[in-house]
């Protein structure tokens, strides 16, 4: 299992002490970066250049670099969108997910997943697991983003249910309503990318769930 911080959930260097904190506990930890435009999900996020200059601000006069941060850009915006050559010119990203329904239709998709190696599958929840794997073998990938609900709307409960998981041989990066329950059910799985946000660490109980967590 690998755990993935969501980068517009807290403060750059909050993120930054999570990060050392978790690494020190033995979790493979990576940023998770949201890519939005406003028009697939109605909400704007990190602006695609940002995917090179991620710094985590300690203090006005002290940056720290993080040059060997596993990232992972997940671009839910439309597949004309001319943001696309900025985030395909970013070298920092290993994974870059694009989403299945912003395609017209599969001939494209297959040219943009194989016009960059790091490109990935994502889905949003209106798929089965079984269905998200058979689209993914059609399309010669292999690994995908599941959200497990709908994207660009804050507050919402789990729409997908993870026992599902079992119906792939793939690696699946779960993003949304991932929870304290969850890294423990899927402590042990080795092809689960977990993306951690507000459910899980990033609120009110931040230092309670970082006890959790590393203890």
């Amino acid at each position: 299992m690998e755990l993935s911080l969501s980068y517009i959930c807290d403060r750059p260097y909050n993120i930054y002490q999570t990060h050392q904190q978790l690494e020190q506990a033995g979790y493979k930890v990576g940023v998770h970066m949201d890519l939005m435009d406003g028009h697939f999900v109605p909400r704007l996020g990190v602006h695609p250049e940002s995917l090179d200059e991620i710094n985590y601000n300690k203090t006005d006069t002290q940056i720290h670099s993080v040059s060997n941060t596993l990232i992972d850009a997940h671009a839910m915006i439309t597949y004309n969108n001319p943001a696309w050559a900025d985030i395909k010119r970013a070298q920092r990203p290993r994974k870059i997910f694009v989403h299945y329904e912003t395609f017209p239709n599969e001939e494209m998709l297959i040219q943009a997943l194989h016009s960059d190696g790091r490109m990935k599958l994502a889905f949003k929840p209106w798929y089965t697991i079984k269905q998200m794997d058979t689209i993914c073998n059609r399309l010669f990938c292999d690994e995908f983003l599941l959200m497990t609900y709908a994207p660009g709307i804050k507050v919402q409960d789990m729409m997908f249910d993870l026992d599902q998981l079992q119906d792939t041989d793939k690696h699946v990066t779960v993003d949304g309503g991932v929870t304290l329950e969850t890294v423990e059910r899927f402590r042990d799985h080795r092809d689960v990318t977990l993306v951690c946000g507000s459910k899980v660490i990033f609120n009110e109980n931040y230092e309670e769930n970082m006890k959790c967590l590393t203890s």
